[in-house]
């Protein structure tokens, strides 16, 4: 299949009122889907764009979002998704950075281009869909998505994906998770996500159903969800995983037998964390996916089946192949004492930074994404990403794995976050920080912790700073921001 617009079309014919997307309350079979789908792309196309021109969504999870999607893809233009929260002038910035010819969202920027309202989305496919209506779908060739890697303004970098890219890595999550017939997920996340906008596109490839949810904000929504559609599959950032077991352990251990899978990854996932949700969901298979923007899902390991193997991140998926490389991009035999950095090669891989030739060469060479992720790969091939290159934390020459040590101290009981980075000291070098967040009403008595730490670490991988602190700072996708850390 050369599209994901095209599997909409198919499961259209052959399942016409199985539901394909659910939001707000709200249903949309594929039959129907497929209907607006088209109406949307003939709308789209009375302006008489160039093909593979960008269209810009301001992304929510609604209904209308995928109808837009979709239709912008039939319609053999570029889908470019943007953060809920973006302002005007971020979508400004990324219309003038891209050269974009329409804009869908609830706020009309200035400039010369189309304007679509998107709370009349639906109304226009609606209105100008005809049963005579003929396509031809995109092909594999064709770019598909420009995603950018912060979806907050138009400084950030946007990659661009082609449909074959699309198709690949969606099929990498169907095989690496073994989507079951009549799988329902839910996607309590910012739609306009990598991880987020793929659990769409398994669902559709699949024929299945997906469950829009806007976030974890309010928890009641997300059990009320489970429990109403019947969810089999979640997809949950590991900070989010964090707060559940916190505030409510004993309601997800109830969905055990129900849940087929949760699928967890975009940032350090604490082997703590991954112990308890386990014992918790026994009859759940637990994913960690390992990717990125730029290469898409390329592996994904089940640690509800493989215990004790601390930061491993599966196999490489169908269409992955994942090898290690040395500084000059020489391609090593790692080992977990000879480690590298992580390179990946497939169908998945991104096409480019969009209009930005420097930066793709820093990162794509002959159709290989080469990555600042150190790693290794074992006898057995599961492949373990220890830490990002620049996070790793110097001292004397000694090289300290943050998150190493962050796993170890979310063992110690009172915390609910940490985070290790490098604080320079009087000397003019620096030592290993750590700063940590308690868990409500829990006290921690600094020396007890580091006791702890010093049963499993060496001696200068011990923090020499403990702070207590608030939070956290953490990016728009659920990752430590460690260059704001103090």
């Amino acid at each position: 299949m050369d599209s994901i617009v095209s599997a909409v079309a198919k499961f259209a014919a052959e399942k016409p009122d199985t539901v394909a997307v659910i939001a707000n309350d709200e249903k949309i079979t594929y039959s129907t889907l497929w209907k607006e789908v088209q109406g949307l792309a003939s709308y789209i196309n009375s302006f008489g764009f160039e093909k593979g021109s960008r269209i810009i969504v301001k992304a929510d999870s609604d209904i209308w979002f995928a109808v837009s999607c979709f239709a912008i893809h039939l319609s053999g233009n570029v889908h470019v998704p943007l953060e809920k929260t973006i302002g005007v002038g971020g979508i400004e910035d990324v219309v003038n950075q891209l050269g974009a010819v329409m804009v869908i969202s609830d706020v009309k920027p200035e400039g010369d281009f189309a304007y679509l309202d998107s709370e009349l989305v639906r109304k226009t496919g609606e209105d100008n869909y005809k049963e005579d209506l003929e396509w031809s779908f995109p092909t594999s060739d064709m770019t598909c998505d420009i995603m950018f890697t912060t979806g907050t303004t138009g400084k950030s970098k946007g990659v661009v994906v082609s449909h074959r890219a699309v198709v690949a890595v969606t099929e990498n999550v169907q095989y690496g998770a073994g989507i079951i017939e009549n799988n329902i997920y839910l996607v309590p996340a910012p739609i306009n996500h990598a991880s987020a906008i793929r659990k769409l596109y398994v669902s559709m490839l699949t024929g299945t159903t997906v469950v829009l949810l806007d976030g974890f904000r309010d928890i009641k929504k997300f059990y009320q969800c489970i429990e109403d559609y019947g969810v089999t599959s979640i997809l949950m950032p590991p900070a989010a995983v964090r707060m559940l077991l916190v505030l409510s352990k004993k309601q997800l251990a109830k969905y055990s037998g129900q849940l087929h899978h949760i699928h967890t990854g975009s940032a350090a996932f604490p082997e703590a964390d991954k112990e308890l949700l386990c014992e918790l969901l026994p009859e759940t298979k637990l994913y960690f996916a390992y990717g990125s923007s730029e290469a898409g899902c390329v592996s994904m390991f089940d640690y509800s089946q493989h215990k004790g193997l601390i930061s491993c991140v599966g196999k490489p998926n169908k269409n992955a192949h994942i090898f290690i490389v040395d500084d000059d991009r020489k391609e090593i035999k790692s080992s977990q004492s000879n480690q590298g950095l992580i390179a990946i090669r497939g169908d998945m891989t991104m096409t480019e930074y969009f209009n930005e030739p420097e930066l793709t060469k820093e990162v794509l060479v002959d159709g290989v994404v080469y990555t600042n992720d150190m790693g290794y790969i074992d006898e057995e091939g599961f492949v373990y990403m220890v830490g990002r290159r620049g996070d790793v934390i110097s001292i004397g020459g000694l090289k300290i794995a943050p998150t190493e040590v962050e796993n170890i101290v979310l063992r110690f009981p009172g915390i609910a976050e940490c985070a290790c980075f490098a604080k320079e000291d009087r000397m003019g070098g620096c030592v290993p920080k750590l700063n940590i967040v308690l868990e409500k009403d829990a006290d921690v008595d600094v020396n007890e912790l580091k006791k702890h730490l010093a049963g499993y670490l060496e001696a200068f991988k011990i923090p020499k700073i403990v702070e207590k602190v608030d939070e956290i700072p953490k990016t728009a996708n659920g990752k430590i921001n460690r260059k704001v850390l103090v």
